[in-house]
């Protein structure tokens, strides 16, 4: 039992024995006669239940309001995204994903969920083509601000360049720069852009140069 405990417990039998004492003696022709009892007995019963209330009761009712103003969604959140870790590190692929799921009926307005379940399916599941749908769907089928646009359409990109496709990456990767101009979103894109035409020109030219030594 900790300190506070006891102290609580202390205040509180201190309040309700001096609230039956005055009970007790409230009718009393001792209290009657002498109307100083009745008032010191008013004024000590309030000093006792303020200190009361403020070490008992307060702080009890502030951690009640804290805990649902500001604790319970992300308590929801943290326990269920660290449901998906602990079930991926299990190699329970689908439940993690079942998870993140959850986390997307919670807050659909968070992409992370969606980006972690295309993630599992790319890495785990070695299914990129579903990866791809989940990302195109949630993408399409949502409002999204522009950040969070932007984040799921960068990844999908991604995608698509680690499947070598780069024509529907550089695709995706346009319309990010036309969607938000202006944009740091834009200016990372056009960089993107940038190396991606670098990269496939090095390909070309690795093909050519083994074509050219075959003949």
């Amino acid at each position: 039992m900790t300190s506070r405990t006891i102290v609580n417990i202390c205040v509180g039998a201190l309040f309700v024995l001096a609230v039956l004492y005055v009970m007790g003696k409230w009718n009393t022709p001792d209290w009657q006669d002498n109307p100083m009892y009745p008032l010191i007995s008013i004024i000590t019963l309030a000093i006792v239940g303020g200190v009361f209330f403020v070490t008992v009761l307060l702080p009890k009712f502030g951690d009640a309001v804290g805990t649902v103003m500001y604790s319970s969604g992300e308590e929801v959140e943290q326990d269920e995204s660290m449901k998906a870790v602990a079930l991926v590190a299990k190699g329970d692929y689908h439940g993690a994903i079942k998870e993140y799921e959850k986390m997307m009926a919670n807050k659909p307005e968070d992409p992370f969920p969606v980006s972690e379940i295309a993630k599992i399916y790319t890495e785990k599941l070695h299914a990129p083509d579903q990866a791809l749908v989940v990302l195109q769907e949630n993408l399409e089928g949502r409002d999204w601000t522009e950040e969070n646009a932007a984040f799921l359409m960068f990844r999908l990109s991604d995608l698509h360049m680690a499947s070598h496709n780069y024509d529907a990456a550089k695709d995706i990767l346009e319309q990010v720069a036309g969607n938000f101009p202006g944009t740091r979103h834009s200016g990372n894109a056009r960089h993107k852009i940038n190396e991606l035409e670098q990269l496939q020109y090095k390909e070309i030219a690795a093909q050519r140069a083994k074509l050219s030594s075959q003949s």
